[in-house]
């Protein structure tokens, strides 16, 4: 007589809590999805005419008004500055959006840059890349440093603990600063200390122009 056992299926569980993020991430989603130095100029020049775009729709800049992105490069200092004037973005939105990875609000939206990566074209080029921003109405302009040496350290470190939280909380910094000279509504990147490359095209104004 043979007994028959009815085995219960042991139940799926979730691993929300255990998946680990690496810090070597932000090394694919920068230098390694960068190789030619001159793609930086396409992406924040992409994302700076989405923001012209976007202060249009809002009746920010009027319909017969230039949107206008100004390219600042100081052969010299071996600095780069690229700003817009578009809408700007918040400070209560700042640095979330500026220290998130694959998030873009832009998905699914006629938007030349969706994917959430493209502010991070530059960390691979430069000693220090900083984001300035200010909306309409506020008071001082956000400002965020992204220190490019320190995390190429980081990135090196053997120590398994860091994930990609603790990485980004070592090399990111954030204050406010006062309006200035700044204008009203805006947004800028700048890459100081741009690292030799290629024939240093990236300083190169008759190679940027042509690209």
């Amino acid at each position: 007589y043979i007994v028959p056992i009815t085995l219960r299926e042991a139940p799926w569980q979730s691993l929300a809590s255990d998946i680990v993020i690496g810090k070597d991430i932000l090394e694919l989603l920068s230098s390694s999805m960068y190789v030619d130095p001159m793609t930086i100029y396409r992406e924040y020049v992409q994302n700076a005419a989405d923001a012209i775009d976007d202060a249009r729709e809002n009746s920010q800049i009027d319909s017969g008004s230039p949107g206008n992105v100004t390219i600042e490069i100081d052969v010299s200092g071996r600095n780069v500055k690229i700003t817009d004037n578009g809408t700007g973005i918040p400070h209560t939105e700042f640095a979330t959006r500026l220290t998130a990875f694959g998030a873009s609000k832009k998905r699914g939206r006629s938007a030349r840059g969706f994917r959430g990566v493209g502010r991070l074209a530059g960390i691979g080029y430069c000693q220090e890349l900083v984001f300035r921003s200010r909306a309409s109405g506020e008071p001082k302009v956000s400002e965020l440093r992204w220190d490019c040496r320190k995390l190429k350290a980081v990135l090196r470190s053997s120590d398994e603990h860091h994930d990609l939280r603790d990485a980004v909380g070592q090399v990111v910094e954030l204050r406010r600063i006062p309006t200035g000279n700044f204008p009203e509504r805006f947004f800028e990147v700048e890459l100081r200390g741009i690292i030799r490359h290629r024939n240093d095209q990236l300083l190169n104004t008759s190679a940027v122009n042509g690209y």
